[in-house]
């Protein structure tokens, strides 16, 4: 199971401190940290170098995540999650695809489907690609004021060989999403602050 929740953890624990909770803490279930094991989009993959994919996975995604424009369909091919807990930065943002005008089809799609045709007398535009994390994103703006530019977004996500009892789920999407509180040793706390997308210098021309 793949476990992806929005946002870094309230309460600042750090993907060491989540696992440590979880595991040793709370008692919540096991992470599945073999350095062997690799959590891919397509599949689970093991080996010590070269690994083989082994099986599919079952992925369960907040619903943060969605507010904040991140889907599964978000994550490109051969995306890796890599396998325990991780704290991750990204951006996201509107997806586009260049497709020949009046169609939905790129010109790969289009040349395939029409055969042999002058490129000259074709025209091309861009179409937005509606993904599902984006569409509930947009959903959330009154109609035509959402802005159509990268936001910051935090993820935190973690791996298990089983699938967690739902009071496991509901307390660790807590400790991530919510106001959790939690009294352990200060090493298990992020020594980092989360960006909060906001420069610290200004920029531009003396």
């Amino acid at each position: 199971m793949l476990y992806i929740f929005g946002g870094f953890p309230k309460n600042k624990l750090s993907a060491g401190g989540v696992q440590y909770v979880a595991e040793d803490v709370e008692d919540l279930g096991l992470f599945a940290h073999d350095p062997a094991i690799e959590f891919r989009k397509e599949g689970i993959f093991i080996g010590e170098k070269q690994k083989e994919f082994s099986r599919p996975f079952t992925v369960r995604i907040s619903e943060k995540c969605l507010l904040s424009g991140i889907s599964w369909d978000w994550f490109p091919e051969n995306w890796s999650f890599g396998n325990g807990c991780t704290v991750h930065m990204t951006h996201a943002s509107p997806v586009y695809k260049t497709v020949i005008h009046g169609t939905t089809l790129t010109e790969d799609e289009y040349l395939d489907r029409c055969g042999p045709t002058p490129i000259s007398g074709l025209t091309k535009s861009r179409m937005q690609v509606w993904l599902e994390g984006w569409a509930a994103y947009e959903a959330r703006w009154v109609p035509a004021t959402c802005p159509k530019y990268n936001h910051l977004v935090y993820l935190t996500w973690f791996a298990t060989d089983y699938r967690l009892p739902d009071h496991a789920y509901r307390r660790l999407r807590d400790i991530i999403e919510g106001e959790a509180t939690i009294n352990i040793d200060s090493r298990y706390y992020a020594n980092v602050t989360p960006w909060s997308g906001t420069p610290l210098v200004e920029t531009g021309a003396l």
